[in-house]
């Protein structure tokens, strides 16, 4: 019975599946696409389509009311638009899934009622997409009502108007110009006079034209839209005279708003009236006399985005660019101008209570890739490029500030001038850059110029900015017809103030990397924000100088001056809290005053050279800083107020008078050309004073003492006395000369702390001498150069030498002179220092401290070859499934011989070394002494379920080799809880199937059954669905006819 049901269940489903296929090969013959056939719409979609036409005003399809009196009832009647549309989308949505998309539909278009009939039919199309060739010159349909406007377009479709092959056609709008849908114009000439894009996505391409007599709006006639896209890249002209009110290009609704973004792009070739506007937003009239009046507020309630790149039109349109000219921007707004020329960049025009930015205010002008080439943006007279406020907001008469919520970003670019490319400025009053010019700003502001050719550059003027100001010029050429000159400008500010002061509360930071400017400050006032600063690299032009504010006295509250990775020379540097010579520059400042601190890092150097240099602050110099400047009117060539440090790679040359009121630190070179007077204490370790030979006639007290320290002195100053007209150059003093003056406190500082340094000096035996003050004083002790006994301490083929190597003292008849060791003895790569002694070859006698010494000699380093040295490494491995890799293991390594001190990675106590290893790490110890026992123990071996294997455990350590120890730690745990693993039937590879694990079909078994009747089921619901489709195809055929 049951192989009976099998047999049926089996031809039923071959004769489903014969059906199945005959439907699928019937379905792919009718769908084959036709060459010769248009399907239209049926009927029901007929009616809808007249339906909404009456809604239309009983206009044709493309026709648009302009004279909307409310935008209630321009919504109205959008919503039944709207409506009509959707119930013939879902009359087409019905029938989507069978039948395939079709192409993209032609209308050849050649008169203006074949126009219309074309927008009838692309309204009543079921296709998103339409495109109308023009084959003549066509006008776009009258609106209803009998107003002087015309439409074109169909709401919820995109149409792309071309020209037949050849000449181009016209499409004209002879009043003004609404469009009811998106729209892209491609090789073909659109004319008119104003056009409203109305909120459609409208395009006119490069191969296009377009001659509009007035402006051009993308947004709606008297009405709000929801937001506008408009890409202007066809050539022409857009209100080309003064005739037709003041604006060229709105990105927005006239008389109307836009709730959400506007997007406007002009990269054609456009001839434009000079000085129009050109902008992103919504305009309440069209700048004609009275024309806005009584007029509701308009706003902008999204982003908005203007980019301005008008190809070779320098001489043909010059529109003035701004964000907003009277409109409420709630969002952000973009103003992207790269190329062509312009009166002025703006962020905000006049209303100033109207014209409001919520949101953040970016203008990017110039491009990168245009640097260095002809495609020039031209600024054009002196109209400026300002974030907040415009050209006039400073004018007499002119009140209140320009709101922006947000940051203001300005970014401009090489191809950004103010004057002619190729020239020289011929104007001293030329466009300049501010990021707010009345404006209060909410966030911050930050101006990047790369490259730019403008007079000057301010980052906030008569302005209130919350956050901070940051002008970043990079290569920057800031000049006008007073370039050089005593009336030279060039200004790079921070804040400036024209009027009313200009205030922030977060840093101002002004930036100068290589370039041309003339003067950069902070601020023009008396104050700035905490942390603000100067800062100076690459290689520029400054031609007046850097200041830091316009106060009249020293403050630690100034801006730092940060010089880095610099070569330049700078006038003047003044009213900085700080100055830091840094990353290897090299800086000449004519004048340093008003300085409250100096840094110079090693590697960098500063030199001064037209004037006193004052430093109220601390002074450290680990670089070299050089003042060239020297009077004889008073003493401060060189006047540092706080403490002065010169590292052990520092040079302070001043070849003036020095006046250094705090601690001096000397652990470099000072050379002091100039008296020097040293008013607190000094100390030294290792540190070196070069003074001029005495000139004849005016050692102290008859003349000057080189060097007064009025506190005490400590530590080791090696003195060198040098040719008086140069620091570098040597030169042996005469015997009684008197050089250094150090304050007393009973017996310090001791005679030590200054030590003679010229070498021919020392060859005759001359050192300097403490001595009491030749004035006759008891205040201070004295350091004359006198004859004495003379020790030194050769190094004898060493590396090093010892320090100190030449040692002197005074020779007193009777008393038997005792010289002490050098503190740091002499080295020599693969030997040990043994001592000295008077031979070299280790012949004479050995020499210590107690050494009794009656003339002047020299006595040699002593040495002795080291053995061959070995290394030792100790390395730890874990191994095992239960192996803890982040375990750490200790070791003891232990040697026979008690060495002390650090071994590469081990330190040694007694010859004993303790560490600590994970897995996979090593340590090292390295020049250990060859044929010395090792034996390294492990803390943990064998303990906790470890297994430990070690290798080379105990040893020699053998000469130039390294020796290595390692220790391996396993450790395995049983996956399973310790339990076997019992195998189960079929696991096992030598089970054999049995009668009761047969796979063939059992009398009885009913699995097999059920999943044919399941199959069975789903066959039938597939044809169901066969039918259904076929059924629905047959239909649509019967709607469609050729």
């Amino acid at each position: 019975m049951k192989k009976r049901i099998m047999a049926g269940i089996m031809a039923t489903m071959m004769v489903l599946t014969m059906m199945q296929t005959t439907a699928f090969a019937k379905s792919e013959e009718t769908n084959k696409p036709s060459t010769e056939t248009i399907c239209e719409v049926s009927d029901d979609t007929t009616e809808l389509s007249s339906q909404e036409e009456g809604v239309e005003s009983g206009g044709k399809p493309g026709e648009a009311d302009a004279s909307f009196d409310t935008k209630d009832e321009q919504h109205a009647k959008t919503e039944e638009s709207s409506e009509t549309v959707s119930e013939v989308s879902e009359e087409a949505l019905s029938e989507e899934d069978a039948i395939a998309p079709i192409a993209e539909t032609n209308y050849e278009v050649s008169s203006d009622s074949e126009l219309i009939d074309a927008l009838y039919n692309i309204q009543a199309s079921t296709e998103t997409e339409a495109t109308i060739v023009l084959k003549a010159d066509v006008n776009a349909p009258s609106a209803s009502g009998g107003s002087s406007t015309t439409s074109f377009g169909v709401n919820g479709k995109h149409i792309t108007v071309k020209s037949e092959d050849g000449e181009m056609k016209k499409l004209k709008f002879p009043f003004y110009g609404i469009l009811s849908g998106d729209c892209t114009f491609d090789n073909v000439n659109v004319t008119g006079s104003r056009l409203f894009c109305n909120g459609y996505r409208t395009i006119f391409t490069e191969n296009g034209q377009i001659h509009l007599s007035e402006t051009l709006y993308g947004g709606g006639y008297k009405t709000t839209v929801n937001s506008t896209y408009v890409v202007i890249a066809a050539t022409g002209y857009i209100n080309p005279s003064s005739s037709s009110g003041l604006h060229d290009v709105i990105g927005g609704s006239y008389q109307g708003s836009v709730e959400g973004d506007t997007y406007l792009e002009i990269t054609g070739n456009i001839k434009m009236q000079g000085g129009n506007h050109l902008n992103p937003g919504c305009m309440k009239g069209d700048g004609s006399s009275g024309n806005g009046r009584n007029v509701p507020d308009v706003y902008v309630g999204g982003n908005a985005t203007l980019i301005y790149d008008n190809k070779n039109s320098i001489d043909t349109a010059s529109p003035a660019i701004e964000g907003t000219y009277g409109c409420e921007m709630k969002g952000d707004v973009t103003l992207d101008v790269r190329a062509g020329c312009v009166a002025g960049i703006v962020g905000t025009e006049e209303p100033v209570d109207k014209s409001i930015i919520r949101g953040n205010l970016h203008i990017i002008a110039g491009n990168p890739a245009y640097e260095n080439t002809d495609r020039v943006l031209r600024l054009g007279s002196n109209w400026p490029i300002i974030g907040a406020g415009h050209s006039f907001a400073t004018m007499p008469g002119a009140v209140g500030n320009y709101t922006v919520g947000g940051n203001i970003t300005i970014d401009t670019y090489e191809n950004v001038w103010a004057w002619d490319k190729g020239t020289t400025p011929d104007s001293y009053d030329l466009p300049e850059i501010y990021g707010a010019l009345r404006g209060n700003v909410g966030g911050n502001i930050t101006i990047n110029a790369h490259g730019s050719h403008v007079q000057n550059i301010f980052g906030a003027s008569d302005s209130v900015v919350q956050g901070s100001v940051t002008v970043n010029a990079t290569d920057v050429e800031l000049k006008n017809s007073e370039y050089d000159t005593e009336y030279d400008e060039g200004y790079l500010f921070g804040l400036w103030e024209r009027g009313i002061p200009a205030t922030a509360n977060g840093p101002v930071t002004v930036t100068v990397n290589g370039g041309d400017v003339g003067l950069v400050m902070a601020t023009d006032q008396t104050t700035v924000p905490a942390g603000s600063s100067i800062n100076v690299t690459g290689k520029p032009k400054i031609r007046t100088g850097i200041r830091g504010t316009q106060a009249s006295s020293y403050s630690t509250e100034f801006p730092v001056a940060n010089v880095y990775a610099c070569e330049a020379t700078i006038p003047f540097i003044k009213g900085m809290s700080q100055v830091n010579i840094t990353n290897n520059s090299a800086v000449t400042a004519h004048i340093m005053t008003s300085n409250a601190g100096l840094l110079v890092e090693e590697g960098s150097s500063l030199t001064t050279d037209n004037g006193q240099v004052w430093i109220w602050g601390d002074t450290v110099i680990n670089g070299t800083w050089e003042q060239l400047h020297s009077q004889t009117d008073d003493y401060n060539d060189i006047f540092v107020n706080g403490t002065t440090q010169i590292g052990s790679n520092g040079h302070l040359i001043n070849h003036g008078t020095s006046n250094l009121s705090g601690a001096v630190t000397n652990n470099g070179v000072m050379a002091l050309m100039g008296s020097a007077y040293l008013q607190n204490d000094y100390t030294a370790t290792n540190g070196e004073l070069r003074l001029p030979t005495i000139a004849s006639g005016a050692n102290y007290d008859t003349g000057t003492i080189p060097v007064q320290i009025k506190g005490l002195s400590t530590g080791t100053t090696t003195v060198n006395t040098v040719d008086p007209a140069d620091w570098n150059t040597l030169k042996k003093p005469a015997l009684g000369d008197n050089y250094i003056l150090s304050k007393k406190n009973t017996d310090a500082p001791a005679q030590e702390v200054f030590l003679l340094g010229n070498e021919d000096a020392l060859q005759s035996g001359w050192f300097l001498k403490r001595m009491a003050d030749a004035d006759g004083t008891d205040d201070y002790y004295m350091w004359q150069v006198a004859s004495g006994i003379r020790m030194v301490f050769d190094k004898n083929g060493g590396d090093t030498e010892a320090s100190p190597r030449v040692m002197l003292q005074e020779k007193i008849a009777g008393v038997v002179n005792h010289f002490d060791l050098p503190t740091v003895e002499p080295t020599r790569s693969g030997y040990k220092f043994t001592g000295w002694n008077t031979k070299a070859d280790g012949t004479g006698d050995i020499f210590t401290a107690e050494t009794d010494v009656t003339e002047s000699m020299t006595v040699y380093a002593q040495w002795q070859p080291l053995a061959g040295s070995g290394n030792l490494t100790v390395s730890k491995t874990v191994t095992g499934n239960a192996g803890d890799t982040s375990k750490e293991f200790h070791f003891t390594v232990k040697l026979d011989t008690p060495i002390n001190g650090t071994y590469g990675d081990m330190s040694f106590t007694d010859g004993t070394a303790l560490l600590t290893l994970k897995h996979n790490e090593k340590k090292t110890a390295t020049g250990l002494p060859t044929d010395v026992h090792y034996e390294v123990t492990e803390t943990e071996a064998n303990q906790n379920g470890y297994t430990t294997t070690a290798e080379n455990a105990s040893g020699i350590i053998v000469k130039d080799t390294t020796v290595v120890a390692s220790f391996t730690n396993n450790k395995n745990s049983n996956t399973s809880g310790g339990q076997p693993t019992a195998s189960t039937p079929g696991n096992n590879p030598s089970d054999k199937p049995t009668g009761t694990t047969s796979t063939n079909p059992q009398t009885g078994d009913q699995n097999n059954l059920t999943l044919w009747i399941v199959l069975l089921v789903g066959s039938l619901l597939g044809l169901t669905g066969i039918v259904n489709v076929v059924v629905k195809k047959s239909r649509h055929r019967e709607k469609c006819t050729k």
